[in-house]
């Protein structure tokens, strides 16, 4: 198990042997009074950099967008009780998205543990645990290197996620002897193969429905089955929509197969196809309902294929006929192979119909599509289509939108154009804001041929507006669109009553005016190119300016709180 790196050396040096050895570039970190040892340590090696951030969840944030990105964990580092604290949102955030992070904490020296001493927690490790794969304290210098080389290979592991380490400050200095671990001998291949008689069951069902319809949930891009759903949605001739509460993006919204659904009164009855008499679910957890809704989303009389690398999801809440446990990829491949003998079992007048029907439902949401955003097209403030339209026209083909604007993410995803080229991921469901810029400027230090785009709802944006001090500090050449509708738009949606008793609720709890927020000037304080926009005709030149820039840019846009999709 050795490398042959077994001379003296302080347990910080391990720690970065070990993280180095599975290819981290970046520590994402706020080392805080307890990290000398470890600061130190970083500063003397050139191999990984080290990224300063000014809050936790920036911390963690970053961390997050950087392993979505690479598909790697990515390490993150943080002090003692308080620094661990603030980084439990954003480890919640990670955790719901099965994001390899690997964090780690200094904590109070041992000698004065349990004194309650400056920083001290009595339990870093309970208070963690909830929201990670595995949360561990280690309590021996020369057990540092093997603890931080396992949490790489759990974090790694299907199902992917956060893991946390609670490392005591003065083991952090002391001399070990130990020898690093080979990474390459601790990697788990994340493929899990499906069941073949749970396939042929399930190719069976496909071939006999009469409106199935194809769930993808964020495990198809995760696992980079996307081109093999558009072929299996192609084979079956079926719309695909994305489960509510995605994160990635599985299926290309340019597909004439692709249709979008409301992740807040969620519905899989489409226009013109109907409900669905199959609902074949794969690479999600079918679903997070977003609040109570009096009628499932699921009719009992649907039937179900549900296919998930975690077993805990299939069956959770709805009933299914046929749950597999497989990665979505894998058995998206093996159902590629065998239902074209079970579909050849249809004639073409039955192909043709459905084609047909696909098409008419295409028509016929795109005709409500542009008759919901035409509403208010020239008026101020802006409407969100407009924008995103706008967008969707200057920025590149190839890109990748890093979103954390609630409220108009129906907007985005039915408005910008996203081929096959084009890339998206969010923080799902979890609900803890201030993900957004901090994960934009994780992902754009690891795609650095590709344009990133953060798309950041005003009162996401308040809750991680630290990030901007690191982007100025690294010049980081990411574009940042502000969704501004002056308000936690979110909990505005919630109020009912008269609308008297709507709007004195908002001005106490929703209503973020009375000063305004204008990031742009933030931006500027900053020495970050910052643009206001609000009126229409702004929108497009204040794009092309923020895109010209080979650093960081911030497009503050006032958008109308009526021109989303509820």
């Amino acid at each position: 198990m050795s490398d042959g790196a077994s001379s003296q050396k302080t347990a910080s040096q391990a720690y970065l042997e070990v993280a180095a050895a599975h290819g981290v570039e970046y520590v994402f970190g706020l080392p805080g009074t307890s990290g000398q040892e470890f600061i130190g340590t970083i500063a003397e090696q050139e191999r990984i950099r080290f990224i300063l951030a000014l809050h936790e969840t920036c911390v963690v944030s970053m961390a997050d967008g950087h392993a979505r990105v690479t598909g790697r964990p990515s390490l993150a580092q943080v002090s003692t009780l308080p620094g661990s604290a603030n980084s439990v949102g954003a480890l919640y955030d990670a955790y719901r998205d099965r994001s390899p992070v690997v964090v780690t904490s200094t904590h109070v020296d041992t000698r004065i543990a349990g004194r309650d001493t400056h920083t001290e927690g009595k339990d870093l490790v309970e208070l963690t645990k909830q929201f990670t794969k595995w949360s561990c304290e280690v309590h021996r210098s020369d057990r540092i290197a093997e603890v931080l080389n396992r949490a790489f290979k759990v974090a790694s592991s299907p199902p992917t996620g956060p893991v946390y380490l609670s490392l005591p400050s003065n083991l952090l200095a002391e001399p070990v002897a130990t020898e690093i671990p080979q990474a390459e001998r601790f990697r788990v291949v994340p493929r899990v193969a499906a069941d073949p008689e749970a396939l042929q069951e399930a190719a069976r069902l496909l071939a006999e429905a009469k409106r199935p319809l194809i769930v993808a949930g964020s495990g198809v891009a995760r696992s980079g089955g996307a081109e093999e759903l558009v072929k299996l949605a192609q084979i079956v001739v079926a719309p695909v929509v994305m489960e509510p509460r995605y994160s990635f993006l599985s299926f290309p919204t340019t597909h004439p197969y692709s249709f979008q659904i409301p992740e807040r009164q969620v519905s899989f009855n489409l226009p013109a196809w109907g409900e669905p008499d199959l609902i074949f679910a794969v690479g999600c957890r079918l679903i997070r309902e977003y609040r109570y809704l009096p009628e499932p989303p699921i009719k009992p009389e649907s039937r179900c294929v549900h296919i998930e690398e975690d077993p805990w999801e299939i069956g959770k809440v709805f009933p299914v006929d046929v749950g597999i446990v497989a990665d979505a990829r894998s058995a998206l491949r093996s159902l590629i192979e065998i239902l074209p003998s079970y579909m050849d079992r249809q004639d073409s007048q039955h192909r043709t119909e459905r084609l047909n029907c696909i098409s008419k439902a295409r028509e016929q949401a795109s005709a409500e599509l542009e008759s919901r955003i035409r509403d208010g097209w020239d008026a101020t403030p802006i409407n969100a289509a407009r924008l995103v339209r706008t967008m969707d026209g200057l920025i590149e083909k190839d890109a990748l939108i890093v979103n954390e604007s609630p409220t108009s993410k129906d907007i985005l995803m039915s408005n910008f154009q996203f081929s096959p080229g084009r890339s998206y991921f969010s923080n799902s469901s979890a609900g803890y804001l201030g993900w957004g810029l901090g994960a934009a400027i994780g992902a754009k230090l690891a795609s650095s041929g590709r344009r990133v785009v953060a798309c950041l709802g005003d009162g996401s944006a308040m809750f991680g507006i630290q990030g901007l001090w690191t982007l100025a500090k690294y010049r980081v050449p990411l574009l940042v669109v502000v969704f501004n509708n002056r308000a936690y738009m979110a909990v505005k949606n919630q109020f009912r009553g008269p609308e008297d008793k709507v709007q004195a609720a908002a001005a106490l709890g929703a209503d973020l005016i009375g000063p305004d927020l204008n990031f742009a000037r933030m931006a500027e304080c900053f020495g970050i190119f910052g643009q206001r926009v609000e009126r229409p005709e702004e929108i497009e030149p204040a794009l092309q300016q923020a895109l010209a820039q080979t650093g960081p840019a911030v497009v503050d846009v006032v958008i109308s709180q009526k021109s989303r999709k509820d």
